[in-house]
């Protein structure tokens, strides 16, 4: 616990579910509704001081969350987790939930404090439409060959150059200048699977990921499910480290933010 201007200040984590589907993404993009904007407002109204939002990873416009994880700092004696979450979800929902309100230490952070992150695509793969899922899945009626998007997933595992499956976007370094981000990431798990009622799930889990990297991943392997390309695809798509060559991009309403790992403390 920390002192500014005379009063006690504390780190709190939110465990916060969005649907994705009313913002253009999750940073703060005024007047564009955002899901870190709606809570920005909420909590400066309840705690009555500004606050500084940091979240596990951002997600893009029409992207939903699960597990997505925020820190802020706040006076002490403005937070009592019970009650803020209870205002927080009478201010923000029902698009965007607060599931938990923690004080944690001082020097853990939502993003760099993060071991891994996990993301769920959903795919309703059948003929007919259901119009109560049209903003949570990608809807293909074509049958799709899951052992083959399997094989083709096999191939991300681990640690790769996923420039044909990124944007390039430029960062500044510590002495100001603007370099080109790196785009290696080690993937630790990537699978696809069937539920109930003709729904498809991919499940990714790395360390961290580009702009659009899952969508793209997910976008390519519809295609081998298809048979619109073979599976030997990806890893001579993966190996070029050429965007142009990625294929098709999966459209943002199948994807959720599904889970952030942290190592114990």
């Amino acid at each position: 616990m920390t002192a500014v201007n005379g009063h006690e200040q504390v780190r709190v984590r939110l465990l916060v579910a969005y649907d994705g589907a009313p913002f253009r993404g999750f940073a703060i993009n005024d007047p564009t509704p955002t899901v870190a904007g709606v809570l920005a407002r909420a909590l400066e109204q309840v705690c009555q001081h500004p606050v500084s939002l940091t979240c596990a990873g951002r997600t893009d416009a029409g992207v939903h969350a699960w597990g997505q994880v925020v820190t802020f700092d706040a006076e002490a004696r403005r937070i009592d987790p019970g009650p803020l979450r209870k205002s927080l979800n009478k201010l923000c929902g029902p698009e965007v939930v607060v599931r938990r309100v923690d004080i944690v230490s001082n020097d853990f952070d939502a993003r760099y404090s993060a071991a891994w992150r996990s993301y769920r695509y959903r795919i309703l793969n059948r003929l007919v439409p259901d119009p109560f899922l049209r903003h949570q899945t990608w809807h293909i009626r074509r049958p799709l060959d899951l052992d083959a998007m399997n094989e083709a997933a096999t191939c991300i595992l681990g640690s790769h150059d996923f420039s044909s499956f990124c944007r390039r976007q430029q960062v500044l370094t510590a002495d100001g200048a603007e370099v080109e981000a790196p785009r290696t990431r080690r993937v630790l798990h990537a699978e696809w699977a069937r539920e109930a009622d003709d729904l498809v799930r991919f499940e990714i889990a790395a360390g961290s990921f580009c702009y659009r990297m899952v969508r793209s991943l997910v976008g390519i392997m519809v295609q081998i499910g298809l048979g619109e390309r073979p599976v030997t695809d990806m890893a001579e798509v993966l190996e070029a480290r050429h965007r142009d060559l990625r294929g098709l991009l999966a459209p943002p309403h199948g994807l959720v933010f599904w889970d952030v790992g942290y190592p114990e403390r």
